[in-house]
């Protein structure tokens, strides 16, 4: 960041207050605090800022009270509400006095410090996309599925009748082979079979004969 941006972050949380602060300041932005609007008022009338950062809900003076005031006393402040308490008449009601961006807590030092940014440095309109640094869209549990097995793929027709014109040829020359086959090796076989068993009587005949 070139040049440091003067913001003021209010909240009635001193722990909230002091942990934006700390993060803010280590990411290059001029950070002063205030614990309510009617604090934050009593600053910006001595020293303004580029930017407010201001919760909804804190005693005497709060975040729509403190945005009209900079509304009609330093209108070029950008204003921020952050709460967690807001509703859609609330938002209305803010970006109607100029608010330069609503948001619902809880919301990360990251996150904030990217729509500073665009707030600030690069110098965005509201409402323009921002990316956080470290942000993530978050995905529903249901929204995932699991990836379905792929479907057995179609033998196309033409593939199918040339599968069929390899076969029948292929029947049509195995065919005359094992014809010719049986034909040489048949008499071999039967002479072999009349051969073992003339041999096996002449054998029985005469073994008594040698015993």
């Amino acid at each position: 960041m070139s040049a440091q941006k003067r913001v003021m972050f209010v909240d009635d949380e001193e722990g909230v207050r002091l942990s934006f602060d700390r993060y803010l300041s280590e990411h290059g932005f001029d950070v002063t605090t205030a614990e309510d609007g009617e604090r934050a008022i009593s600053k910006l009338r001595n020293e303004p800022v580029d930017v407010v950062v201001s919760d909804l809900r804190m005693p005497r003076v709060d975040g729509i009270q403190l945005l009209e005031w900079i509304h009609d006393r330093q209108p070029e402040t950008r204003f921020i509400l952050l709460t967690g308490y807001g509703t859609e008449e609330v938002e209305r009601k803010v970006r109607e006095l100029g608010a330069y961006e609503y948001l619902n807590k809880p919301i990360s030092p990251d996150a904030l410090s990217a729509v500073l940014t665009a707030a600030t440095v690069l110098n965005l309109l509201p409402g323009a996309a921002v990316v956080a640094p470290s942000a993530a869209p978050a995905v529903e549990a249901d929204a995932v599925r699991p990836v379905a097995e792929p479907a057995a793929r179609a033998v196309p027709a033409w593939q199918k009748r040339m599968q069929a014109l390899y076969e029948v040829p292929g029947g049509l020359i195995a065919a005359p082979l094992l014809g010719l086959a049986f034909v040489i090796f048949l008499p071999v076989i039967g002479f072999g079979a009349l051969f073992w068993t003339i041999g096996e009587k002449i054998w029985k005949t005469f073994r008594p004969a040698a015993t």
